[in-house]
């Protein structure tokens, strides 16, 4: 799993046309918006996400490739350690969700029967997945989530700086 701050990735690009960027970075992202972080109990169960739940909106944001371990065309995230993704949030699940590349480079996101669900753009998954669009929002459990293809996140980066 490679992942990076959002000002990090910013800095390095700086100035980089779409072409060099999606040449360097030709993979598809999710961006690990900047909030609360929630770390696992000692008995490392799953907690239950309020609605109510604080959300902090400044911070630094963590972009996270998303590649599968084995080359294949999914992608998991969860809070265990073999999954694809990690993320060590208690409102995650240990196995989340599933994110799914099709043979023409699209993506569908899917939840794999977690305990707090998965909303895309406002949402919630259900057993089919669901396809997602470069900006797509996905929040899991509380953690906020936004996918980018190497433009979305070209732009987002532009942003940053």
């Amino acid at each position: 799993m490679r992942s990076y701050l959002l000002s990090w990735l910013s800095k390095k690009h700086r100035g980089a046309t779409l072409e060099a960027f999606a040449a360097a970075e030709p993979s598809s992202w999710v961006v690990w918006e900047a909030g609360p972080w929630r770390p696992p109990t000692r008995s490392r169960d799953t907690i239950v996400s309020q609605p109510d739940m604080p959300r902090l909106e400044s911070g630094e944001s963590l972009a996270i490739q998303l590649v599968a371990r084995d080359g294949g065309t999914s992608v998991t995230l969860g809070r265990d350690a073999e999954n694809d993704v990690v993320i060590d949030d208690a409102t995650l699940s240990r196995a989340h969700m599933r994110f799914e590349r099709a043979a023409g480079g699209s993506w569908t996101v899917r939840d794999l029967g977690s305990s707090n669900g998965t909303r895309v753009d406002g949402v919630k998954l259900r057993e089919e997945a669901a396809p997602v669009r470069s900006g797509s929002s996905i929040e899991a459990g509380a953690v906020r989530l936004t996918f980018y293809d190497p433009a979305g996140l070209l732009l987002r980066l532009r942003a940053v700086a």
